[in-house]
């Protein structure tokens, strides 16, 4: 019997089937939303997140902001009847690493299966995008400023933070991707919230960067003025897929990387 048929009887409860955590791969299943229902260990060694941590989380959060539309089609592909879908798609670590996983899904009963395989070693591209991402980290983690990128919503919830946060906020970079606990609006001063939010998304509606000062809230209590200039991330199709930019102190200017004076 194949693993992939093992699996698919322990989910349906054959007492026969064996657990989870001894198949050769990450697995993982999902309900008929897209959330994360179970996984294996093999998930926590490819994502670097436990899994208590993804437990009822929309699993497209743990995928590439270009690669998210591939994957709704992919489950909207298996709800309306196709039998299975397999491709390519970039997960990124906790790390902040950037990972090519070839993904095999199918419609399961009430919900999806999917099993996750790293194929980063395949790809050359991948490498020389590794090697410029460590590069241009380096150099970002020697700068005054928290360079990001996040999702355009009233938390703007963290998908990459620079090294640089430390130092702004007095905050790891740690702490405020993905968290729930600790977001980057809620380190923005309450009297600036709504301000930098309808401003953001007046920039948004223009197809425009946009740049505002405004007062950040640090770990010790003090309050601090800080810059940021930004942009819109779009797919092919024009469909929005996050935000990138920096946010740095008011009357800093560092010298950036080329790399991030592009289209700011």
């Amino acid at each position: 019997m194949s693993w992939w048929r093992r699996l698919l009887d322990a989910l349906s409860g054959d007492r026969r089937s064996v657990d989870f955590d001894v198949l050769p791969i990450a697995l993982i299943h999902l309900d008929d939303a897209g959330e994360m229902r179970q996984a294996n260990r093999g998930w926590e060694q490819l994502s670097g997140h436990r899994l208590r941590d993804c437990l009822h989380v929309d699993h497209r959060e743990f995928i590439h902001i270009e690669d998210r539309p591939v994957w709704q089609q992919a489950l909207s592909s298996l709800a309306e009847g196709a039998g299975f879908w397999v491709g390519n798609l970039r997960y990124l670590h906790r790390r902040a690493e950037l990972r090519w996983v070839e993904v095999r899904l199918v419609r399961h009963r009430d919900g999806f299966v999917a099993s996750l395989a790293d194929i980063s070693a395949q790809m050359p591209e991948h490498q020389q995008l590794q090697a410029r991402h460590r590069s241009l980290s380096n150099l970002l983690d020697g700068l005054p400023l928290m360079v990001y990128r996040c999702r355009n919503n009233r938390s703007w919830s963290m998908e990459y933070v620079s090294a640089g946060c430390l130092e702004l906020t007095g905050y790891p970079a740690q702490r405020l991707v993905d968290s729930h606990c600790l977001t980057f609006n809620g380190l923005i001063h309450p009297d600036d919230r709504e301000r930098v939010w309808h401003g953001v998304q007046q920039a948004l509606r223009e197809s425009r960067p946009f740049a505002f000062d405004y007062r950040l809230l640090c770990a010790d209590g003090s309050e601090k003025w800080v810059s940021e200039r930004g942009r819109g991330i779009y797919s092919d199709l024009g469909d929005l897929l996050g935000l990138e930019g920096v946010v740095m102190e008011r009357g800093v200017e560092p010298t950036m990387p080329e790399e991030l004076v592009v289209g700011f």
